[in-house]
């Protein structure tokens, strides 16, 4: 062979080799890179419960993989005032699965509000997590993220739900005991909350200054309950943030959830990096509002990451 032939030839190899290597490079970085969210239907008791699934970039071993379940306050909806979505890309980038969901009544939920109470919420939870584990094999420790009545319903899920969890991430949460959890229908007179609540549970139901009905059921199930109590009696490790311009919530309320979970062996509350923050860590001036929601995620993946993956 003479040399041009050679120089051909060896050309040709090492336009091979680097084509071979751009295939292997684009592959890795299919494989590697974090899928994209998917909208699903979960099937639940009473129905499809609407949902969003974001999974991690590697599931080769998929029973090591934590899912943490993002749960919405009262009229909310799975975006968690816009903080869910991030936060689900977050947690995927350090090897946790998410799922969010609208409670019955709450976004693209096909039920009446009536049916938004505290038993259908764990309910819906345990659904979401038995599709996680059948669907996508994702079968390592659980935790939950709950803002507002969301935060409720992860402080008593340890009590009400049938998957043992693993660490709870509660923001500003309507922990009061009993009806004061319903605080939030009217902060100016506790005691409309009161005349709200027995029309419900004379009537079946009341209508709120909200814009939607709360049903008996959900008033016995606030009644009966009392969150800090039972974050007291589950020791897990818990993360509460509050917020410094909270309208909804009262200073009581929070003073008692701060010291429910800085009882606890690991607990950790985060008040200080939230002062400029409202009920949903939003703030009129668009800089701060994004500065919010950077810490509030930040800390919040990091305490799942050191709880959940540990």
């Amino acid at each position: 062979m003479d040399r041009r032939k050679r120089s051909r030839a060896l050309l040709t190899l090492l336009g091979c080799l680097a084509a071979l290597a751009l295939c292997a490079a684009a592959a890795l970085t299919l494989l590697l890179r974090t899928p994209d969210a998917q909208d699903v239907t979960i099937p639940g008791a009473r129905g499809g419960i609407p949902a969003t699934v974001q999974l991690p970039a590697k599931l080769a071993r998929g029973g090591e993989v934590p899912v943490v379940v993002l749960c919405h306050g009262f009229t909310g909806n799975r975006g968690g005032d816009g903080h869910f979505a991030p936060l689900a890309d977050d947690l995927a980038a350090l090897g946790i699965a998410t799922v969010r969901l609208d409670f019955a009544g709450c976004g693209d939920s096909a039920e009446p509000y009536t049916a938004y109470t505290l038993a259908n919420m764990a309910a819906d939870v345990d659904s979401a997590i038995t599709f996680m584990q059948s669907e996508y094999g994702v079968t390592g420790p659980v935790g939950l993220v709950g803002h507002s009545m969301g935060g409720r319903l992860a402080s008593l899920y340890p009590q009400l739900g049938q998957y043992p969890a693993a660490a709870l991430v509660l923001w500003s949460p309507a922990n009061g005991t009993g009806l004061q959890g319903l605080e939030f229908l009217n902060i100016e007179d506790f005691s409309v909350v009161e005349a709200l609540a027995a029309e419900a549970e004379a009537n079946g139901q009341a209508g709120t200054k909200w814009g939607v009905a709360i049903s008996a059921e959900f008033v016995r199930g606030m009644r009966e309950s009392d969150p800090n109590a039972a974050l007291r009696a589950c020791g897990l490790p818990v993360l509460l943030t509050c917020s410094g311009q909270d309208t909804v919530l009262s200073a009581a309320t929070l003073a008692e959830a701060q010291a429910a979970v800085q009882s606890l062996p690991n607990g950790q509350v985060e008040t200080e990096a939230f002062a400029q923050g409202d009920h949903n860590y939003g703030n009129a001036d668009p800089a701060v509002a994004a500065q919010l929601d950077e810490t509030l995620r930040a800390v919040t993946a990091a305490f799942l990451a050191q709880h959940l993956k540990g």
